[in-house]
């Protein structure tokens, strides 16, 4: 007999909107070195930038550092070392200024957060990322005094999609794959390990950048979702159900 007694969800982009903070952070630290004095057009830095972080990964800490050596070694823009720093300075004090103002939680993660409470579940967030990072964002979102548990990859070495972060999940909170439901926007990161390890899964659509149609998919019937969502509170009917 199932009997949920955790969920867990992903951070960024499940709960809320990371791609776009990230996105218009960085433009804000590129018009920040333009209004320095950079002489680069900000739709085609823009796009360099765009770049770097595709090249990267958008968990790099030296987007803007690339960026400028980008310029300097293959645009031809010749920038003394003591003008980088400038630079950079002036980018990573108006991103973060970004990231502070703007960053906040979907609209329907602290009324679901608080049923879930009600029905004497325990919640937890397993994310990937740099601890110090994923970290700031939490406290940033208020999240910390509103999750029982928090799993972040880095401080145990194992990154997603690795199933094993799963299994150590398990193990941690001490309970069986039957009891726990993960909530996830990524489907190789997030349902699939989970459904590996048979925790059930619940695909969130956020409409973000791994935003999939299923349907569309030739996946594997053991891999699939169990359940497919628009909104968090609808994890609410499904415990219910699961649990009578």
């Amino acid at each position: 007999m199932v009997h949920v007694k955790i969920v867990g969800f992903d951070l960024d982009d499940c709960l809320f909107n990371s791609t776009k903070l990230s996105e218009n952070a960085r433009v804000k630290g590129l018009e920040a070195m333009i209004r320095l004095g950079l002489d680069i057009n900000k739709d085609e830095g823009i796009k360099l930038l765009q770049e770097v972080v595709q090249e990267y990964g958008s968990n790099s800490s030296r987007h803007f550092d690339f960026f400028l050596r980008r310029l300097n070694e293959l645009e031809n823009i010749s920038i003394p070392l003591s003008e980088q720093y400038q630079y950079i300075a002036a980018a990573v004090i108006a991103y973060h200024k970004e990231k502070i103002k703007s960053i906040k939680l979907y609209d329907d993660v602290e009324p679901s957060f608080k049923k879930l409470k009600e029905m004497n579940l325990k919640i937890a967030i397993i994310s990937d990322g740099l601890p110090v990072k994923q970290y700031e964002k939490i406290i940033r979102l208020n999240l910390i005094h509103l999750v029982d548990h928090i799993i972040i990859s880095d401080e145990i070495g194992v990154r997603k999609p690795n199933p094993r972060l799963f299994d150590y999940c398990l193990k941690k909170f001490n309970i069986k794959y039957d009891e726990m439901i993960y909530v996830g926007d990524n489907l190789e990161k997030d349902i699939i390990p989970a459904k590996m390890n048979n925790i059930i899964s619940i695909y969130i659509h956020r409409g973000g950048k791994h935003d999939k149609n299923l349907s569309k998919i030739n996946l594997n019937k053991e891999l699939h979702p169990d359940y497919e969502i628009y909104n968090l509170e609808e994890i609410i009917p499904i415990v219910q159900n699961l649990n009578n």
